[in-house]
């Protein structure tokens, strides 16, 4: 017969070790964060770009400001699909990373692409003569949003490289060749402007990483915390031996259960085996813990098996030493005699080919009622009593104490 293991979460529970979450996942999550929803993260650029094209109709020499400003458009369409593409890798955890790094590589690329658009667009401004205006409302434009986008993707790290690397490659070399044109100033500050930007950038994603991975690691420990409480709830509930809810527990446990179940009456049975003391002289206390354990899984089974109403319940602990108690609600004293003589004769008929052939179990049950309108430890009592008539007949056997109403007093018969 394979009987359940109830004591498991004793042999199972461990000291709370801290949690460390490792990088690699830190910044995978920093990317799914940072990606969000790419279409609608990146509409917020058609205003600088609108602003670019609306300023550049006061320029003569408009066309190719107005078709960087296009291809720029289709860029947005290209970083928000392949963006999209990534997003959809990163939330399959069955994805190969081949596949989720081809992805991520395919949008940097269009990324890095934007960037060196925007860097493009300094050289219109260089080579048109016209208003001034428009020409200080398209560099302070260009200059604000490569700028934020780099600042506010702080948390995708890869992302500021690829667009940063990409603007500093078209701009510096258009500085460079319109020298004459900027001075040695602006082409100075168009130098310093791309690591500058990455070293704000960087350190504000750093910042970022550190508060994530303590975020992170804060949630695995709640979790861990939470599961801890409950193992420790367990504990201090349950009797370490064998698993059973110890003699305090059951008390409240039995008392919750009347209330749950709305029962008037319910029986309690009282199980003491019989001669363990022989049985621990004889084979020592560790087989008298296997004796112990194997009971309360006997008694354990009987009672999952039992087919009764959706408004029963029971509750079963070790008493104390080789004393055990059950609680049944809503059992008529028929079947609470017979579901006693169930168990009983489960544990006569044990045998186990580790144990010596001496070796018996058998144990003597007393049976009662606990009446709605006496305390608990009152009917506990009686059953006591009843498993005790038992031993006294002669052990391995089952013994009712009916409890009677006669006047304002209850009696036993």
């Amino acid at each position: 017969m394979e009987l359940p293991v109830s004591s498991s979460v004793f042999s199972t529970a461990r000291t709370l070790e801290s949690v460390s979450i490792p990088t690699p996942l830190v910044k995978r999550e920093m990317l799914k964060r940072a990606l969000g929803n790419p279409v609608v993260n990146r509409l917020p650029t058609l205003i600088p770009l609108f602003l670019i094209g609306y300023a550049s109709l006061a320029l003569v020499d408009r066309n190719d400001i107005l078709a960087l400003v296009s291809l720029q458009i289709l860029m947005i369409v290209m970083t928000s699909y392949t963006a999209l593409r990534v997003t959809d890798k990163l939330a399959d955890n069955e994805i190969s990373e081949r596949a989720e790094s081809r992805a991520i590589r395919l949008w940097l690329f269009f990324e890095f692409l934007s960037g060196a658009i925007w860097g493009l667009m300094i050289g219109p401004i260089a080579e048109t003569g016209d208003t001034d205006g428009a020409k200080t409302v398209i560099s302070i434009t260009l200059i604000v949003t490569v700028a934020l986008a780099a600042i506010v993707a702080a948390d995708a790290p890869q992302l500021i490289r690829a667009l940063l690397a990409g603007f500093a490659t078209t701009a510096i070399s258009t500085g460079l060749y319109y020298y004459d044109h900027f001075g040695s100033r602006v082409v100075f500050a168009i130098i310093l402007f791309p690591p500058t930007i990455y070293y704000l950038s960087h350190a504000m994603g750093k910042r970022a990483q550190s508060a994530l991975q303590t975020e992170m690691e804060n949630v695995v420990l709640n979790e861990k915390l939470s599961e801890a409480l409950s193992i420790s709830e367990y504990l201090s509930a349950h009797d370490s031996l064998t698993g059973l809810l110890n003699r305090r527990d059951f008390e409240r446990v039995t008392e919750e259960l009347r209330t749950r179940t709305q029962a008037s009456n319910m029986a309690i049975i009282m199980v003491d085996l019989d001669h363990f003391k022989q049985i621990n002289d004889r084979h020592g206390h560790g087989l008298g813990d296997d004796v112990l354990k194997t009971t309360a899984r006997l008694m354990q089974f009987q009672l999952r098996d039992l087919e009764t109403s959706a408004d029963s319940g029971q509750a079963i602990a070790r008493w104390g030493g080789e004393e055990f108690i059950i609680a049944l609600a809503n059992c008529a004293t028929d079947n609470v005699v017979q579901i006693a003589e169930n168990i009983r004769c489960s544990l006569e008929n044990y045998r186990n080919a580790e144990w010596p052939e001496d070796l018996k179990l058998s144990g003597s049950f007393g049976v009662t009622y606990w009446l709605e309108s006496e305390p608990l430890n009152t009917a506990i009592q009686r059953a006591d009593k009843a498993m005790y008539k038992a031993k006294s007949d002669g052990r391995n056997r089952t013994r009712l104490l009916r409890p009677i109403k006669q006047g304002g007093s209850i009696i036993t018969a």
